[in-house]
């Protein structure tokens, strides 16, 4: 069939395309990251040096988080209203 030839060199052209780009994503420079040994991956994690206030005494680090939670909290109540305001509304015939 002469005709099925456009489409088979189409199809093998977007596969050599795919293949290229594989290929030119898997280069030898590329940032991988570090494989872990399983041990470590697994392992407990280690509470970092700067956090050793909170491993002592965690109530006002808990108190913090509440407050910024509580404060989140009322940002959104705030946002929910309506987006125009009722002024603006009826100026515009709304």
């Amino acid at each position: 069939m002469p005709g099925a030839q456009g489409p088979r060199i189409v199809a093998a052209m977007k596969h050599a395309l795919i293949l290229a780009l594989t290929l030119a994503a898997c280069t030898a420079d590329g940032d991988y990251p570090r494989l872990l040994p399983t041990e470590q991956a697994l392992a407990e994690p280690a509470l970092p040096a700067h956090a050793t206030a909170a491993r002592t005494d965690p109530a006002p680090l808990e108190d913090a988080t509440a407050a910024r939670a509580a404060a989140l909290r009322a940002r959104a109540d705030a946002l929910r209203g309506p987006v125009v305001d009722p002024g603006l509304q009826g100026r515009a015939g709304g």
